[in-house]
């Protein structure tokens, strides 16, 4: 009812003719905001001025009503706002839909995936019907995904990473130092961690975690041995080690022998293979 009388009240208008032709009937509703000025211009063509802040207008049919539209959005001296239409026109300008920040789905996607690995998160946490109530409440246009899609962005960053990482590392002129650690699980499962040290081109000293894998058996020097080669080499670095510190584990003796005669070890010999002082000490006490 009240579109059809809005409808209705436009139509009603008309506007003045300067030459006495046939008035034409005003159905856009931007002529409710305006009135036509009995003067015209310098060159005649008919005026119109807002009702709120007086400001002209050509009101010529030639012109079109754009100019009008814009000035109703901009117009400081109107106080009025129609939230029905606001809420109907989405894309119009100071329309409340458009109050909510634009999201980039990219970029948020980015961030759960860093917030899944920063706080050791199940890729599940993603489908939590909580989570998802939040997030769509924060923004309805948010874009959810699955613990597949989440688990499939978090395996692109670790590649993203790696790549970045391998890249600082061949960009040192220097050489690199590793210290290693194996383990055993309570459920038997080996696992290894090999940590980077090395100083950037900046001189300021920087430690990467490079490896942290299960072992699979048999855990003689040999194996390490060649486990530790192909990760240097997948590194690019297994030509700029300086040293390699390990445990006092006696496979680890195998282990140093087999590895300095496949690397550029800038540190041969007896120099290679020291012994590990807090073990040594551990045992003396």
């Amino acid at each position: 009812m009240d579109s059809k009388k809005k409808t209705s009240n436009a139509s009603s208008l008309t506007k003045p003719s300067t030459n006495f032709k046939c008035q034409r009937k005003l159905t856009s509703n931007v002529w409710e905001n305006f009135e036509f000025l009995d003067v015209p211009d310098a060159q005649g063509n008919l005026l119109c001025k807002c009702k709120k802040c007086g400001q002209r207008y050509n009101a010529e049919s030639r012109q079109g009503t754009g100019n009008l539209k814009r000035h109703i959005k901009k117009c400081k001296k109107r106080t009025f706002k129609d939230v029905g239409q606001l809420i109907l026109d989405s894309s119009s300008f100071g329309s409340m839909m458009n109050r909510i920040p634009a999201i980039d789905c990219d970029v948020f996607r980015e961030m759960l995936s860093i917030a899944v690995v920063k706080h050791d998160l199940p890729f599940q946490f993603a489908e939590y019907s909580g989570i998802r109530k939040c997030f769509s409440y924060i923004n309805p246009e948010v874009k959810l995904v699955s613990r597949n899609t989440l688990k499939a962005d978090v395996l692109k960053m670790f590649k993203r990473e790696k790549e970045k990482l391998r890249d600082e590392l061949n960009a040192i002129r220097g050489r690199i130092s590793l210290t290693s650690d194996c383990w055993t699980s309570i459920t038997t499962d080996g696992y290894m961690s090999f940590t980077a040290h090395f100083v950037d081109n900046q001189w300021v000293l920087q430690k990467r975690i490079l490896n942290f894998r299960f072992l699979p058996p048999p855990h003689t020097g040999v194996h390490m041995s060649d486990h530790v080669y192909d990760l240097l080499k997948d590194w690019g670095i297994h030509k700029k080690i300086m040293c390699i510190t390990l445990d006092n584990a006696s496979s680890n003796d195998v282990f140093a022998d087999v590895i300095k005669n496949e690397l550029d070890l800038i540190c041969g010999g007896d120099y290679f293979h020291v012994r590990c002082c807090a073990h040594i000490l551990n045992l003396i006490v």
